[in-house]
């Protein structure tokens, strides 16, 4: 069931629905982040819309003007925590 409030957001208007709201920072435009920013800051159910994105655990889209999706996992911060025993066993 959809929260009443979410029909108030600014994210539900005509002229801000064809924004990818559900698209991280990193591979939108420049243009399309700071508009999507922009939209957030000016909503007015914006601190429903972060509560619900905290207590949901989100893990991807925008809500109250942060993207939620996860930071990417490098791939040298894993390598870094495997032992080192186990790397000697996988030449």
């Amino acid at each position: 069931m959809t929260p009443a409030w979410m029909g108030h957001a600014a994210c539900t208007r005509p002229e801000t629905r064809g924004l990818p709201w559900t698209t991280d920072a990193v591979e939108t435009p420049t243009v399309l982040v700071d508009l999507m920013r922009e939209t957030c800051d000016g909503c007015p159910v914006r601190l429903a819309c972060d509560s619900y994105a905290r207590t949901s655990k989100a893990t991807g889209g925008w809500w109250a003007g942060v993207d939620r999706a996860p930071e990417p996992a490098d791939l040298i911060d894993l390598l870094d925590t495997r032992p080192v025993a186990s790397l000697r066993g996988a030449a």
